[in-house]
This record gives C-alpha cells, sequence and structure tokens, in this order.
C-alpha cells in the first residue's frame, strides 16, 4: 500500500465526497470539487508541502477535481446521491447496507 499523498486515491475522495454532499444535502459538482481543492491546499500550506512548480499544483488540482467527479459518479451508481441537470442531493446508505 502507498503512503501519504500517494495514498489519496479514489477511495479516499470518494469518503471526503461522500461526507460533503451528506453535510450539505444538495450541492453541485462544483462545490464539492472547490471545497476538497481548498481543503487539499490548506493541509498542504500547514504542513509546508507547497510546490513551487505552477506546473505541479495545477495537475494536484485536476487530479483532485478528476476524482471527485469519479466519486460522485461511484455515488450515483450506488444510489446514495441523485443528480438532476447540475444539482446533485444526498439520498443516503441503507440501513442494513452494512
Amino acid at each position: 500500500r502507498a503512503s501519504g499523498s500517494e495514498s489519496r486515491g479514489l477511495r479516499h475522495f470518494s469518503g471526503k465526497v461522500s461526507e460533503q454532499v451528506k453535510l450539505r444535502k444538495v450541492t453541485t459538482y462544483l462545490e464539492v470539487a472547490n471545497q476538497l481543492v481548498y481543503d487539499y491546499s490548506k493541509t498542504k500550506i500547514e504542513n509546508g508541502t507547497v510546490s513551487n512548480d505552477i506546473a505541479v499544483a495545477s495537475d494536484e488540482e485536476k487530479n483532485i477535481r478528476r476524482r471527485v467527479y469519479d466519486a460522485l459518479n461511484v455515488l450515483l451508481a450506488l444510489n446514495v446521491i441523485s443528480k438532476h441537470r447540475k444539482q446533485i442531493r444526498w439520498i443516503g446508505v441503507p440501513c442494513d447496507a452494512f
């Protein structure tokens, strides 16, 4: 298993995306993606691991946004969220699912 920033894959971001949609009840892809990019950047600043390379920072942001998009599609396929045009609504996980 990878450690550090390498472990921040789809599973990690799916959990973060799920938390954001559940917290907001009704949201959009852009709101969720912007919040997660902000949170990621804030953590990097706090840890002192900010990249001085603009291309690297841009790639990291694009990767987060792509993973948010992927995670939303997974949650949509599992009927945990619903989507109508740009609006995303939290449905929830069935109680007996776990």
